[in-house]
């Protein structure tokens, strides 16, 4: 039985996840990270699709992008990626394959699932205990979307999504809201509305993670500077 096709829509946001290939390391270095980012960069310019999210970790990758017509998203990931994985390759003597195949892409219906979608993305990092703070994180959109310092190799590439835009009238007001919003997103670790495939894809590539523990004991998803983090495997 052939797969099903993917469903893309020409001007709607897309939750897209890249993972690699048989648990294989996609990077392995700031300069990895740096040349995929130019790939990225020259595929954005080819297709004209929007990147509104970015978040690299070392073996799977978020994003949100809206592409400009149906062929565009396919396009933008064959571009990118087959590039980098050949350079990647010929560099460390590898073979095969080092992104999985086929991508997955989910369509972004409103602006709840976009603001769930971003939030979730942009705190990935922080979920598998790589930064104290998910705005900290500097291979993230999160800095960006909070007004802070980081993330400077991804900001060029980055064009606001409507829920971020209408989060305020300036950019300060715009990041101070989205600020709220995180601390709100961490408190209630609410992930109802991003997709169920893509967050069980990612639990199997889960990185070394850790999970934070309340003063009574139990375990949540709240900020560090509140709790405790405590390595999993521990109690």
């Amino acid at each position: 039985m052939g797969r099903q096709p993917r469903l893309v829509v020409a001007g709607a946001p897309h939750h897209v996840y890249l993972r690699a290939n048989n648990r294989r390391l996609l990077f392995s270095s700031v300069a990895d990270r740096m040349f995929w980012l130019a790939c990225l960069r020259r595929a954005l310019d080819a297709t004209e699709c929007q990147l509104h999210q970015l978040t690299l970790m070392s073996n799977h990758i978020h994003s949100i992008i809206t592409p400009p017509d149906k062929r565009a998203l396919s396009a933008l990931i064959k571009r990118t990626c087959q590039r980098y994985a050949q350079i990647r390759n010929e560099l460390r003597r590898g073979s095969g394959k080092l992104f999985e195949e086929r991508f997955k892409a989910k369509v972004i219906t409103d602006l709840a699932h976009l603001r769930a979608t971003t939030l979730y993305n942009d705190a990935n990092g922080f979920r598998a205990g790589i930064v104290a703070d998910p705005l900290s994180h500097d291979w993230s959109t999160a800095p960006i979307h909070a007004g802070q310092a980081g993330g400077d190799a991804i900001r060029s590439l980055v064009t606001p999504s409507r829920w971020y835009v209408q989060l305020g009238n300036t950019p300060s007001e715009r990041a101070a809201a989205y600020r709220r919003e995180m601390g709100a997103y961490l408190q209630l670790g609410d992930d109802a509305l991003v997709d169920e495939e893509i967050r069980r894809r990612e639990d199997k590539d889960a990185e070394p993670a850790t999970r934070i523990r309340r003063p009574d004991g139990t375990s949540a998803r709240e900020s560090a500077v509140e709790y405790v983090r405590v390595v999993r495997g521990e109690e």
